[in-house]
């Protein structure tokens, strides 16, 4: 199993290139699955998905493939519904989904994005897919998913946090109840700054719901795992050329100090240099119009040289990818990007 997690700033192609990395490895074989977890859904234009499926497969039958490409659009929603379903009691599970806490959860919470993100990745480990190429959210966004989880294990995993999710039903339902409220001042605290009413309903739904989020943390844990192993993943950066020096020196240094392994970084839209040369007798207009191009183009080379000078024997693979006539809508535009650059 491989899984390939692109990152990069905005603009710079970052979807397309994950896209078209998981049709190449779709067409030499095994089953694919490219995901992503950028809000903004991009993939869904570039592979023409439609609403309403957890994850969809791509129509590759006229490119005669020996493999599978599946499609996902991270939902959240969808994605934590089926963890409460897989992972708690089906008693349980029915009292967490339809809990009013639950669907504010879900819909309102900050982080909720990031935290699914990871659960994502282990599902489609579960499911069976050979490569996943997952697809991030722009700059220091990328990072969230990575950081939040981590978070969250170790908010999970704290004393009184566990204490609280385990012992309150006990209490609540306690014939002790009101002589053991100096035991429980934290209950009591909380309830004076929130309202009774509002903090029993949270606490309930916590108590109900510590199994399945004990249960999650085992599984961030395990797939972080997987994330910082260089047998298992690599991640890419993706960038542009006037921005590759800057891009490259971020997403190295942040990416290393998360102790995560850089595999490669992939300067797309590449101006390439005018051959042959243009006969020197041109029109005025169309002279200053193609040496205009060339000093973009030659720009664009001397950013590409340093860049790869800067980062030789850094990182292992480092990929220039041509700046493309059109936008990229389907298949059929990837494929022709896979056929025109090497193995990304």
């Amino acid at each position: 199993m491989r899984i390939r997690i692109f990152v990069g700033t905005g603009g710079v192609g970052k979807t397309s290139v994950t896209a078209v990395t998981g049709l190449q490895t779709a067409l030499d074989g095994g089953k694919c699955l490219v995901l992503t977890i950028d809000p903004a859904w991009r993939l869904k234009t570039a592979l023409n998905l439609t609403s309403g499926d957890l994850q969809q497969k791509v129509d590759l039958s006229g490119l005669s493939p020996t493999g599978e490409l599946w499609a996902a659009l991270l939902d959240v929603g969808a994605s934590l519904d089926r963890a409460v379903r897989l992972y708690a009691r089906a008693e349980q599970a029915e009292t967490v989904l339809k809990h009013p806490i639950y669907h504010i959860l879900t819909t309102s919470i900050a982080g909720m994005q990031e935290l699914m993100a990871v659960e994502r990745i282990d599902q489609a480990v579960e499911d069976g897919f050979e490569s996943i190429f997952v697809d991030t959210a722009p700059a220091r966004h990328a990072f969230e998913f990575l950081d939040k989880p981590e978070f969250f294990v170790q908010l999970v995993t704290f004393p009184i946090v566990k204490l609280i999710g385990r012992t309150y039903k006990l209490w609540e339902g306690s014939a002790l109840q009101k002589l053991s409220k100096k035991a429980f001042e934290l209950y009591t605290r909380v309830e004076e700054l929130l309202g009774a009413s509002l903090v029993r309903e949270i606490l309930d739904f916590f108590s109900v719901f510590q199994t399945v989020a004990e249960s999650y943390a085992d599984r961030a844990k395990r797939t972080l795992r997987l994330l910082r192993d260089p047998r298992v993943t690599g991640f890419s950066v993706v960038t542009t050329p006037f921005k590759a020096g800057r891009d490259a020196d971020y997403f190295w240094s942040q990416l290393r100090e998360r102790r995560f392994s850089v595999e490669s970084l992939i300067v797309n839209r590449v101006w390439p240099a005018l051959q042959p040369d243009p006969p020197s007798d041109l029109p005025t207009t169309l002279g200053r119009t193609v040496a205009w191009y060339q000093d973009v183009s030659q720009g664009h080379q001397r950013s590409l040289s340093a860049v790869f000078e800067r980062y030789s024997g850094k990182i292992p693979k480092l990929i220039a990818v041509p700046e493309q006539a059109q936008d990229l809508h389907g298949v059929e535009a990837l494929y022709s990007i896979a056929k025109s650059v090497g193995r990304l």
